[in-house]
């Protein structure tokens, strides 16, 4: 008989298990929901979340959460770097083994997703054996999947050096200087957008993002980090609910973060109308839409 049971994540955000009593900060609870929260990744065991989003998501107090942590810590089951967002369970891996190279191969999107930090090195040390035991094929797809630990600052430097030069060989001086203004939008920015259900309307999207982060960093008093992890979490459980799979009748990102839906009780992203559509979903989701469409066309 096997030793092991699958536990689907999107447990936390099913209405009934939602609507059962919780127990308040315990080492045991946190322990279960950081290997199979909503917040986890494919990499197993390396993820990217902050403490204040954890904590809103068990419902805790940020002093609750953090001396549950610290137990689980002392025990050295889990390691955070908070000031990076980053955690890591080291044994993970051992029971959430890759079952083939492809699936080592699929970690380069999550991988690339962690900040750099002294963490994320030792987890990519212990990721790099762990899947060079597994064989060859495993070894070769780890390197290709995932790279190097920590990015070479000074080759980075070049790369950009030799992309300007390109540009202004391809492109008139003037042009080249005001494309190189052009400014990208923060890495949490993407982060969100990425996982968002619906990609569309970029441009307001990434606009509406990036405010909705300074709202939420106002409102809780905390920092864009962790204001972004908020939103994030938010966007990750409103895409495993029936309001996030709804095709073309799901709000375009824009909408979502104008209207402030990331502050929503979870549970009616799960609630359903006998016409099959959600029992929130209203014409001010189809407004929301064409402004978010016309914000994209002005910019």
């Amino acid at each position: 008989m096997s030793r092991y049971r699958k536990i689907d994540m999107r447990m936390w955000g099913d209405s009934r298990f939602r609507e059962l009593s919780s127990p308040g900060p315990s080492a045991k609870y946190l322990w279960v929901f950081l290997l199979t929260g909503p917040q986890t990744s494919n990499i197993p065991g390396l993820y990217r979340a902050g403490e204040m989003a954890l904590a809103e998501e068990l419902g805790w107090s940020i002093e609750g959460f953090r001396e549950a942590f610290a137990e689980l810590s002392s025990k050295g089951l889990v390691k955070a770097d908070w000031k990076a967002r980053v955690l890591w369970v080291a044994n993970a891996i051992k029971y959430n083994a890759p079952e083939s190279p492809n699936v080592v191969k699929s970690w380069r999107t999550a991988w690339d997703e962690i900040s750099e930090c002294p963490l994320k090195a030792e987890a990519f040390e212990r990721l790099k054996a762990f899947t060079k035991d597994l064989g060859e094929g495993f070894g070769k797809a780890f390197a290709e999947g995932c790279g190097k630990g920590m990015p070479n600052q000074e080759q980075e430097q070049e790369q950009e050096q030799e992309q300007e030069q390109e540009q202004e060989q391809i492109f008139p001086p003037a042009l080249a200087r005001k494309l190189g203004k052009q400014k990208s939008p923060e890495p949490a920015v993407l982060r969100i957008y990425e996982i968002y259900p619906r990609k569309v309307a970029r441009g307001a999207a990434y606009k509406a993002i990036d405010k909705a982060i300074g709202r939420v960093a106002k409102e809780k008093s905390c920092s864009l980090e962790d204001a972004a992890d908020f939103v994030y979490q938010a966007v990750v459980k409103f895409r495993e609910s029936p309001c996030g799979q709804k095709g073309e009748h799901t709000p375009h990102p824009a909408t979502f973060m104008n209207q402030d839906r990331f502050f929503d009780d979870p549970q009616e992203w799960w609630k359903v109308n006998t016409n099959g559509n959600s029992s929130n979903s209203t014409g001010e989701d189809v407004i929301g839409d064409v402004a978010a469409r016309l914000a994209q066309e002005v910019a």
